[in-house]
């Protein structure tokens, strides 16, 4: 089962075939089950949730499709992180008692918050003209997001977008349930504040934490809110616009 853990692994062109082909189809189908499990669940507790399904048929289409090419690219990116650990290159670790209970925790807020900075900048590179009408413009099709919109990247975009965990996890040691953990929150953030459909109700909450609101207006003005989970680079330099 585990057999892409094997030393041998990188021997066998079938098995890395294996390896990208399904990875990429568990992604993406995790993606498409993760994304109609929350729009139903919100249509199901807030009756006046827009059904996307029928008025933006032909967006979510397009937003699938280029899904699935990330999907790919995440895939090809995981296995390259992948190839870097058989390598001896990475911290990532796989015994808990390799290091505390407290480590553990710290290294998850470190990737996250790591990954706060490293995508308020790439947003803001990835927003200037020349760099827009070439690779951001495809995400941005989406004017009225869906929970849909959340992996709906050009190619290149969604290479930059991972190119941040090879990297930290060569300098930062992670255990490999901890980075699972972090990506498994940052499909869910991104579901939450793609949705259209704001769940944070309070607002010191929405003071910190980026939701639906907040991202929304960025999708409409394209010159505000670049923060992924939290408002505070945008407040810090003077891109946050409240909802």
């Amino acid at each position: 089962m585990w057999y892409f853990l094997e030393e041998g692994f990188w021997y066998d062109p079938w098995l890395i075939a294996l390896f990208v082909v399904s990875v990429s189809l568990i992604v993406f189908l995790r993606y498409v089950l993760f994304a109609w499990v929350y729009q139903v669940t919100l249509r199901a507790l807030r009756k006046e949730t827009p059904d996307i399904f029928k008025v933006r048929e032909g967006q979510i289409r397009t937003e699938i499709r280029y899904a699935f090419q990330s999907s790919c690219v995440f895939t090809a990116m995981a296995a390259a992180t992948l190839f870097a650990w058989h390598m001896g290159w990475t911290n990532l670790y796989s015994r808990m008692d390799e290091y505390p209970l407290w480590y553990y925790l710290l290294s998850g807020v470190i990737i996250v918050l790591g990954y706060e900075t490293y995508y308020y900048w790439l947003h803001r590179w990835m927003h200037q003209p020349r760099v827009f009408k070439h690779i951001h413009k495809v995400h941005h099709r989406s004017i009225q997001p869906t929970v849909f919109t959340s992996f709906s990247f050009h190619p290149l975009e969604a290479l930059l977008q991972f190119a941040y965990f090879p990297v930290i996890l060569i300098v930062v040691p992670v255990h490999y349930s901890m980075l699972l953990a972090v990506l498994t929150l940052f499909t869910i953030s991104a579901l939450i504040n793609h949705s259209g459909q704001e769940i944070y109700g309070n607002a010191n909450v929405r003071r910190h934490i980026i939701g639906a609101g907040h991202h929304e207006v960025h999708h409409k003005s394209f010159h505000h809110n670049y923060g992924l989970f939290f408002t505070w680079w945008d407040q810090w330099m003077g891109t946050n616009r409240d909802p």
